[in-house]
């Protein structure tokens, strides 16, 4: 389904490492987004629905990465997005 043919979509975002733990061991957050927020940039989708659903991932914005069918996206990227999606939240990586 993409929102040509949907009022809203539920999509499942891929929590890992620092992202997991701050979301209380959350490996999948779901978020329903109307069509009528479209079109959204990375940052925008982020910014209102990953941050505002988890509060705690704040602390990842400006160094976690959106992650599109297993593409980085660019915070200015406009995001046309379907539910079978796969979509994931990278923390920065740690270690050495």
């Amino acid at each position: 389904r993409d929102l040509r043919m949907s009022d809203a979509l539920l999509l499942k975002i891929q929590l890992f490492a620092k992202a997991r733990e701050l979301a209380a061991g959350k490996t999948v957050l779901e978020v329903r987004i109307q069509s009528s927020e479209f079109p959204l940039t990375c940052e925008q989708f982020l910014d209102r629905f990953v941050y505002q659903a988890v509060p705690a991932l704040q602390v990842l914005k400006g160094s976690a990465f959106l992650a599109l069918n297993d593409e980085y996206c660019v915070p200015e990227q406009i995001l046309n997005l379907r539910e079978t999606d796969d979509l994931a939240l990278i923390p920065p990586i740690s270690g050495g």
